[in-house]
């Protein structure tokens, strides 16, 4: 009855140790996509939270009246005709784009790094840079020029 004893303790040390590798190989894959789906997240929420404030900056600079001052993180504008919109600007310490409604300013987009605006009196033409990041997404940049189409 020698075929019945059981395992040895070699081949149950054997067992444990092929156990541990394939356990602790499966936990490094797991980490390694986990952490990949962490930064792909914070890099979709930080490009969708930077287009929605160029598209939101652009659009209510289009249809200002006019440019009232303007400088590197923020510009002042002459609202259209039944806007209450007079500006944008980036608050640094919050890390956010900002809208001035009605002489308030109110957040607009968060995880902004940097906001610059340069505008061409000449030919009425703004142009916005922006660049946003959020833990480890890596920084993303947009940047458009805009056309006021107001006189």
């Amino acid at each position: 009855m020698r075929g019945n004893r059981g395992f040895t303790l070699i081949e149950t040390m054997v067992a444990a140790v092929i156990f541990l590798i394939v356990l602790s190989s499966a936990l490094y894959v797991y980490s390694r996509l986990y952490t990949s789906y962490i930064r792909d997240k914070d890099k979709i929420e930080v490009q969708e939270s930077v287009r929605i404030a160029l598209k939101k900056i652009s659009s209510g600079i289009r249809q200002a009246g006019g440019v009232a001052s303007y400088n590197d993180a923020q510009i002042v504008i002459a609202p259209a005709p039944g806007s209450n919109i007079y500006g944008y600007r980036h608050d640094s310490a919050q890390k956010e784009a900002e809208v001035n409604v009605g002489g308030v300013y109110l957040p607009l987009a968060s995880h902004i790094q940097y906001l610059n605006f340069a505008y061409d009196p000449e030919n009425r033409v703004a142009t916005i840079t922006i660049k946003g990041e959020k833990g480890h997404s890596g920084i993303v940049e947009m940047s458009t020029k805009v056309r006021l189409r107001t006189d």
